[in-house]
């Protein structure tokens, strides 16, 4: 072979890798998720008032907080009197509710009524983004007016393979669902 032979072998070669390389930094990757499914139970009381709920991730090792997934309460009472309320959901307010700066974007919302509702999350964003591999535990915690509160803790591995996990409340929770995909 020729230099100048060698030289285009070389140009072509390196065109190659930068358009190889462009490409894959521009392709997005696998992004992993974790749904959660949980059940509002319908309780048949003369007055209902729609549960306050925090969900959050827990390390499963120590329950060391790892960060809020969602805070649901009455966010249209005046004054934030409906940011008060969260201090009846004790064992998250305790852990990281009370230091939460609210409304948070993206976290925060309105209560839901009685029924199944799913919720999405993904590591692009959040408490997931950057999210380390192990088992952690999903955190469910519901207090209701004139009703009761609830804590559900639900494991679940992170990073690696799909895993499913479930958990069933006694009252003011129904069952609730974890799912994770990698």
């Amino acid at each position: 072979m020729s230099q100048p032979e060698e030289a285009r072998d070389a140009a072509r070669l390196t065109l190659c890798a930068a358009t190889l390389a462009a490409l894959a930094a521009s392709s997005p990757a696998a992004a992993a998720s974790l749904t959660v499914q949980l059940t509002l139970p319908s309780i048949d009381t003369a007055t209902y008032y729609r549960p306050y709920l925090a969900a959050w991730v827990e390390k499963a090792d120590d329950r060391a907080t790892v960060g809020p997934l969602a805070v649901w309460y009455d966010t249209k009472l005046r004054d934030n009197l409906g940011q008060s309320w969260l201090r009846q959901l004790r064992t998250w307010w305790r852990s990281s509710g009370e230091k939460l700066a609210l409304p948070a974007d993206g976290i925060s919302g309105a209560t839901r009524p009685a029924g199944t509702h799913t919720l999405q999350f993904s590591d692009a964003k959040g408490v997931l983004a950057g999210l380390p591999a192990g088992r952690y535990q999903l955190a469910v915690e519901v207090a209701r007016e004139q009703g009761e509160r609830e804590l559900l803790r639900v494991p679940f591995d992170w990073g690696g393979s799909a895993n499913d996990a479930r958990a069933q409340g006694r009252k003011e929770l129904g069952p609730v669902s974890v799912r994770v995909q990698p």
